[in-house]
Order: structure tokens, then C-alpha cells, then sequence
């Protein structure tokens, strides 16, 4: 009896200890969460300087230092097809202090690489929507092909005489032109570049056809470098009045209609309190008019969603790349 009761209260005290610190580590996550931000917060950006997912990261950043009282740093990690920023991210403390800026390439990655190191819906926790950036097809002046229809017209002539750059398969450049051929049913060539300011330059000098690129980058341009033949989206840019939606020319970019896309996610694990005020602070910022009229001079459109809404966003970004990428042949390559 006394030694089954001996153990019978050993029993109690061990669980009791068990408890009691799973009580207080629910209690100091709970504090941690009531004091958030108590530090500066790192957004890592999985590209370089000077491009839409870049300057998006910025204008958010300063706007979530704005509405949390707390400097926001953006780090520019750019390799492995995203996955050396997905990696850092996902394997930080999930406190809400190391944040991941993504864009359509989140979903598209795990059909491309297939040792990422990481899972893309398992390892990470949505914030929200940030931002919309539609893309424009710039061609060559000396193609002769000032229209959308002329250039189908000129790439059905001539097959892959026709050259459209990309920068990379599965970055932005070259799922606009996948989608824009697809619809189009054209058959042009595919050339890669490291940059989109490279085959921007090549377009320009007529050394290629066309490219696609933000609308920031046709903005950009100026008169003459080069024809801008559509733009995505539901409605014509202000900046760029004359340029018709290729609705408007009878190409349909199914997938890609409102072109990239853009927002923030957090490592697995973070608490729904850290998801809420983050969430929260994002959601002021893309509602701040100062903001968006800033970005939408070159053609980006702030957007907000709940962080339920933008995981489900995702997750049906991933499927349709998926079978869309499968459909055209491409399969994950080891990184």
C-alpha cells in the first residue's frame, strides 16, 4: 500500500509538474503575444533589389513600422528558386519578429525544385494579402507589330523565328508568356535570361521580340524604346491610357489575368494573437491612400485579405500552376 501510494504520488507531483509548466509556457507565449513588437521585425525578401517583390516589401515595411510602432527591416535573400529565404524563414522562432515576402513564385516553386528544404503550406503561417501587380508584353519597335493581334498574327508566320525572354522557368516573365502563348496558340522561342532589365535592353536594341515585365518597367520606358502591346487586368492603366487589356484584344490570360501577386507569411507555429496584430497592421497599410497612390503610379494595386483567405488563395494558386506546369511538360529539378 504505502509503496503504491508512493507512487501514486509521484504520479500526481510529475503531472502536476507537467501541467503547470505547459500553464506557464502558455501564459509567457500569451505575455510575448500582449507585448508584440517589443523589437525590430525582419521582412526577407527571396529576391534582389530593385524589382516589384523588392520595392512591394519596402512600401509594406514602412507602413507596418508606421502601425506597430517598431522599425520593419527588409533583407534581400535572393537563390535557390526562393528557397534560401523560405528556409530562413521557416526555420526562425515563430514569434512574429522573422516574416517571409512572397509572391506568385511561392506557389509555383514546389513545382519546379524538388528539394526546396522546405514545405510551402506546412511550414509557414499566412499573414495577408499585400498587393497586385499587372504585366505588360513589350516588343522590339523594328518588329513591326504595334498590336496585340499583329504580333499573333507575325508569331504564327513565323514560329520561333519569334522571341520572347523570361527569366527562368517558373518566375513571373515566364508564366505571363506560358499563359500568353497557350491562349494565343503561338509557338515562339523561349529565351532566359538573369534579369528582366536584360531582356527589357534586348527588346529595346531588337535583339529579341518581347518580353514581359511589371508595368512599372513599360512606364519606365518612355516614348519609342518600345511598343507596349497589353497589359493584364480588368481595366487600362492610367499611366498608360493607350494600352488595352488583352481582354480587350481577344487573349484570354487565364491564370495570369491580374498578373503577380504579393504578401506576407510568417514561420509555422507563430501564435493566432502575433497572426491577428500583424495581420491588422498590414491591412491599415494598404488602406492608407498616401500608399497606394504611390504604388499605383506604377501600376501595383494594394490589396487586403484575411489570413484565412490568403492561405486558401494559395493553396489554389498551387494547384492550378501544378497541373498547368505538368500540362506544358515541366517537372520538379533538384536545386
Amino acid at each position: 500500500m504505502t509503496s503504491g501510494a508512493s507512487r501514486f504520488g509521484l504520479m500526481f507531483l510529475l503531472s502536476a509538474a507537467v501541467l503547470g509548466g505547459a500553464a506557464a509556457s502558455t501564459a509567457s507565449a500569451q505575455e510575448a503575444a500582449a507585448q508584440f513588437p517589443s523589437r525590430d521585425i525582419t521582412i526577407i525578401v527571396p529576391f534582389g533589389a530593385g524589382g516589384p517583390p523588392d520595392s512591394i516589401a519596402r512600401v509594406i515595411a514602412a507602413g507596418l513600422s508606421k502601425n506597430l510602432g517598431r522599425p520593419v527591416i527588409v533583407e534581400n535573400r535572393p537563390g535557390a528558386s526562393s528557397g534560401l529565404a523560405s528556409k530562413a524563414v521557416a526555420r526562425a522562432e515563430p514569434n512574429g519578429y522573422t516574416l517571409l515576402a512572397i509572391d506568385i513564385s511561392f506557389a509555383v516553386a514546389p513545382h519546379i525544385a524538388s528539394n526546396l528544404g522546405v514545405d510551402t503550406f506546412k511550414d509557414f503561417r499566412p499573414i495577408g494579402l499585400s498587393a497586385k501587380s499587372v504585366f505588360t508584353l513589350i516588343a522590339a519597335p523594328s518588329l513591326g507589330a504595334p498590336t496585340v493581334a499583329d504580333f499573333v498574327k507575325l508569331a504564327k508566320a513565323k514560329g520561333q523565328e519569334i522571341q520572347i525572354g523570361h527569366t527562368g522557368i517558373g518566375t513571373t516573365p515566364y508564366l505571363a508568356a506560358m499563359t500568353f502563348i497557350k491562349s494565343a496558340g503561338i509557338d515562339p522561342l523561349l529565351v532566359p535570361y538573369k534579369a528582366i532589365a536584360e531582356a527589357t535592353n534586348n527588346v529595346v536594341a531588337g535583339h529579341i521580340s518581347a518580353t514581359f515585365s511589371a508595368a512599372s518597367t513599360a512606364i519606365g520606358l518612355g516614348s519609342g524604346k518600345a511598343n507596349v502591346l497589353g497589359v493584364t487586368g480588368s481595366k487600362r492603366l492610367a499611366a498608360l491610357p493607350d494600352v488595352p487589356t488583352f481582354e480587350e484584344s481577344g487573349v484570354k490570360m487565364t491564370g495570369f489575368e491580374n498578373g503577380s501577386w504579393y504578401g506576407l507569411m510568417a514561420p509555422a507555429g507563430t501564435p493566432d494573437a502575433i497572426i491577428a496584430k500583424l495581420n491588422a497592421a498590414l491591412k491599415a497599410t494598404v488602406e492608407d491612400k498616401a500608399v497606394a497612390d504611390k504604388l499605383m503610379a506604377s501600376g501595383l494595386e494594394l490589396a487586403s485579405s484575411t489570413p484565412e483567405e490568403f492561405g486558401s488563395f494559395t493553396k489554389a494558386q498551387n494547384t492550378y500552376w501544378g497541373e498547368t506546369l505538368r500540362a506544358a511538360g515541366i517537372q520538379p529539378e533538384p536545386k
